[in-house]
């Protein structure tokens, strides 16, 4: 069996190997493809170029994404927002969130700035 590209797995591939990054790709995709049912709302938190939302909605899911840095993505259903203040967003919103790295960017002087969890 020979293992499907970036293009057809809705990764967006790089010029200098179009399958870098299959392997991250394809375990990333696991829980969504086992977890979630058709038509859930889910929240990708600093989705950056986009692939998932892309890939997440093509399987019929409800994706808003959020970058601080939209002109960076492939989708054009981007919301300029930054993960330390989602208030724009009820309470209930979302059924599930994707969040694929956007935490290490907080430094530690960022983070006494974060919002606070009850």
């Amino acid at each position: 069996m020979t293992p499907a590209s970036a293009s057809e797995r809705g990764c967006a591939p790089r010029p200098e190997n179009p399958d870098d990054g299959a392997v991250e790709f394809a375990v990333t995709c696991h829980a969504p493809t086992t977890c979630l049912p058709a038509g859930t709302r889910v929240f990708d938190l600093r989705g950056g170029p986009g692939r998932y939302t892309r890939w997440l909605a093509e399987r019929g899911h409800r994706v808003v994404q959020t970058d601080l840095s939209p002109a960076r993505a492939l989708v054009a259903s981007i919301v300029e927002a930054d993960a330390r203040d989602l208030s724009r967003w009820a309470d209930g919103a979302f059924d599930a969130v994707l969040a694929l790295g956007p935490f290490h960017h907080l430094t530690q002087s960022r983070i006494g700035t974060a919002p606070r969890a009850n």
